[in-house]
């Protein structure tokens, strides 16, 4: 619930606008129209401030009120400090090339717009809805803007420059001359409320880009532009260009706590965007209740978001936007999103008054841990990246476009300082492993794996690679397509396996590879249309989810097709010591003619492919036993003719412009890609991985490891891996199941029963017994066990039954691991 201050002053900045009214002052009062922008004169705050405390010669002026507000010193030194700190953060993150000031200077009309040859400034309805165009004219202005103020490392030349000042005063004009005056073009263009052919520089769509991100033109992407600079050229602002400063940033800030044509209430990254907007408005004109509003804002946004798709940091460190979207990526991370929001703006506020508080702090620290899990490096362009299941709909651009598949866009220094801020040792072990140099994928060296059981996410790290697996049920979503971008998205969270080695293995071939063949999924191949009317759907199925002691762990996922309905089945990954995975495949069912594949791989091709230790280009392979590739082995269980294994290489062709809004050139890639071909969908199947292999350690590991199938049916997945004495089990059925246990004379045998469904790793060497709920329904689970004659396992002492009673986690926990350890 808000403040009354935080309703009053939101109310105020929102109504202005739609009453075409005036902005809000320091004060709460209004003092100039919304269309004139005209503020009180620069000799009047000059004449006010001569009476403050002297601090830097260049904290900015309050220019938003006619009597200044009465701040005492301390809150002066604090906004003194928020001001320093946001200028170098400003300049610090702009991108745009000063190799192209002269030619900007040069090509600037005496109007202050670029010729159309350069900018395309269509607007309104017939503008361009993605990429909008005209949005190159803000970027050109803020990379002058932080070459005239200094610290734009390369362009000290143009500091205090006359002529790049005037230039710049210029181009502002433009924009604010034909800025829009009907608020309805907010966020309604194209509606009855802002008609097309409705004059200023508006675009129909929510989002638009900006080379690094998509955002709102008018709430979120343009405002960014015009506070950032706006403070960057504080004091030398005309009045008139204060107050359309003020106009544009305060009429975004206004959208707090209003239902937006489109998107609904900002939350998530959304809000954080939008506070920022507000501080710099706040720095710029001295308004100690708008910065104290914005911040407020931010640290209420930067919590734990407990319930079911819920949009924010959840508890289990995943970012989720869009109603249950992991998004981790973009929306989460992604430069000037969330994460890299509340590093500027918390290490601008850091030592102050409007620092984070430890709620915000620890909030902050889960979703940076939880970050680490989710990356990789590229070693051939030493470049981090996101794992592309935490990116959305951003798969649809390649890495020259600068967007989430980019790079990480991670600023390990700002973490640092934050760490050593906050005294956090989270934020200083996660700076520390992004600093790292790698030699695999690996980045950061962690091994173990990670459940993110509130995004249906598991990830295993093991030396020289990373594996991840993307599932969805109905509590998430597949995926989402928005302007166009990833329309052929709808497997993308149907059991997605991604496993980096080099980092380079996926790198850029989406536009170019078979969407009916993602990696790690089952698919009745070609049986649904691959449309953005298929995406944004929340999953049918409960049972969803894993097991996790930390170290080994199983991921689950019971799958039924939520468009046709016609395709279902039941999958676990086993992910154990030493690097093993383990699949397990059963009770599918298929009602359409298209054939059913279990998808290994499909990445770039990287060296020769091997089935049954012979070299191949390809073809189909009706009883395999192996396949090596890439430093990936797979050993099959005999087929007895049941599947079939096909393999393809070679270059395909796709267009970046068919799966998204990217102008990029098409994409050629020579390609790998590997399936299962079920011909007999009633009998279930296994297999093993082994990633990070050569193809020698491959066979010598393979032939060592004992993983053993104990079952395999609708009600029970169980194998037991004797190497190192590891019991996994599924139990799928809502009540439960029984399964037995031969341990091959090593241990007495084990028959271990659930009263209801359940994932238990149970370790014998150490008595340790996880367990956990995948369809996050339960509060109690009874797991029995009970052993044959033989040898005990640890933790027996006399006894021949157990029966483990678990409290489960609930609420925002529910789906997470607990654990006991037997004793007696």
């Amino acid at each position: 619930m808000w403040t009354s201050t935080k309703a009053i002053l939101t109310l105020l900045c929102y109504s202005s606008f739609l009453a075409n009214a005036s902005f809000l002052d320091s004060t709460g009062s209004s003092n100039f129209n919304a269309h004139t922008a005209r503020p009180r004169s620069h000799h009047a705050v000059r004449k006010a401030w001569s009476s403050r405390p002297q601090l830097h010669p260049r904290l900015p002026l309050s220019t938003a009120s006619n009597s200044v507000q009465k701040i005492d010193s301390t809150t002066l030194q604090d906004i003194n400090t928020l001001y320093q700190r946001r200028l170098t953060t400003i300049v610090s993150e702009v991108t745009g090339d000063i190799t192209s000031i002269p030619s900007w200077l040069s090509s600037l009309g005496p109007d202050g717009k670029w010729p159309d040859s350069q900018i395309n400034y269509t607007s309104g309805c017939d503008a361009r809805r993605a990429n909008w165009p005209a949005q190159t004219h803000w970027q050109r202005i803020s990379t002058m803007a932080a070459a005239w103020h200094g610290g734009l490392a390369g362009a000290e030349k143009y500091v205090n420059d006359s002529s790049v000042r005037s230039n710049i005063s210029l181009a502002m004009d433009y924009w604010f001359a034909h800025d829009f005056t009907d608020i309805s073009c907010l966020a309604s263009g194209g509606t009855p409320s802002c008609p097309c052919g409705t004059p200023g520089f508006w675009n129909t769509n929510w989002y638009s880009n900006n080379g690094r991100l998509t955002r709102n033109v008018q709430i979120i992407l343009i405002p960014v532009f015009v506070s950032e600079t706006c403070l960057l050229l504080n004091e030398t602002l005309s009045p008139t260009q204060v107050g359309n400063c003020s106009n544009i940033s305060l009429r975004a800030y206004g959208t707090f706590d209003h239902y937006v044509h489109g998107l609904g209430y900002l939350t998530g990254a959304n809000t954080l965007d939008v506070a920022k907007v507000g501080i710099d408005q706040g720095i710029l004109a001295l308004n100690v209740s708008l910065i104290t509003d914005a911040y407020q804002r931010i640290h209420e946004t930067v919590v734990i978001e407990p319930t079911v798709k819920a949009d924010g940091i959840r508890p289990d460190g995943s970012f989720s936007q869009h109603d249950g979207i992991l998004y981790s990526g973009n929306y989460g991370k992604d430069l000037e999103f969330s994460t890299n929001d509340v590093l500027d703006l918390e290490i601008a506020a850091g030592g102050t008054q409007f620092e984070a508080g430890p709620e915000s702090q620890n909030a902050f620290g889960t979703l940076l841990e939880g970050d680490l899990w989710m990356i990789y490096r590229n070693i051939r362009t030493q470049v981090v990246h996101w794992d592309f299941s935490v990116l959305g709909r951003f798969i649809s651009f390649p890495v020259v476009d600068n967007q989430a598949t980019g790079s990480t866009k991670i600023n390990v220094s700002e973490i640092a300082a934050l760490g050593k801020e906050w005294n956090s040792s989270v934020l200083t072990q996660v700076a520390n492993s992004l600093l790292q140099n790698s030699s695999d994928a690996n980045q950061g060296d962690i091994v173990g794996n990670r459940l993110y059981y509130n995004s249906d996410y598991m990830v295993n790290r093991g030396p020289g690679y990373v594996t991840s697996v993307k599932m969805y049920s109905n509590r998430t979503l597949n995926t989402e397509c928005t302007n166009s971008q990833n329309p052929l998205g709808f497997h993308l969270s149907d059991g997605v396996v991604y496993t980096y080695l080099e980092g380079n293995d996926y790198e850029d071939i989406a536009a170019a590879w078979d969407w009916n063949l993602i990696p790690g999924i089952t698919v009745d191949y070609g049986a649904i249309p691959l449309i953005c009317d298929n995406t944004r759907l929340t999953g049918i199925e409960t049972f969803v989810g894993g097991a996790t002691d930390g170290t080994v762990g199983a991921a689950v996922m019971r799958y039924t097709n939520p468009v046709t309905r016609a395709l279902s089945w039941q999958k676990a990954w086993f992910f154990l010591d030493d690097d093993v995975q383990h699949v397990m495949i059963s009770h599918i069912s298929s009602t359409s003619a298209a054939p059913v594949y279990s998808v290994l791989d499909q990445k770039r091709l990287n060296g020769g492919v091997f089935v049954d230790g012979v070299g191949t280009y390809g073809g189909n392979f009706s009883n395999p036993s192996s396949m090596w590739h890439g430093s990936v082995g797979y050993v099959f269980q005999p087929s007895n003719g049941s599947f079939s294994l096909s393999v393809e290489t070679g270059y395909r062709t796709g267009n970046w412009s068919s799966i998204g809004t990217s102008t990029q050139p098409p994409a050629t890639v020579d390609l790998f890609a590997a399936w299962i071909d079920h011909q007999n969908i009633s009998t279930p199947i296994s297999y093993t991985a082994f990633p990070s292999t050569d193809f020698g350690t491959f066979v010598l590991k393979s032939n060592q490891a004992q993983i053993k199938d104990i079952a395999n049916d609708q009600n029970v997945s169980a194998l037991f891996d004797a190497t190192h004495n590891t019991a996994m089990i599924v139990f799928w059925n809502p009540a439960g199941g029984a399964v037995s246990f031969d341990f091959d004379g090593a241990f007495a045998s084990l028959h271990v029963t659930s009263h209801s469904n359940a994932v238990v790793v149970y370790r014998l060497n150490s008595g340790n017994v996880t367990v956990s709920d995948p369809s996050q329904t339960l509060t109690q689970l009874v797991v029995n066990m009970s052993l044959g004659n033989g040898t005990k396992p640890k933790g027996w002492g006399n006894d021949s039954s157990k029966s483990l009673s678990f409290t489960l986690p609930t609420n925002g926990l529910a789906g997470s691991s607990v654990y006991q350890v037997l004793s007696g």
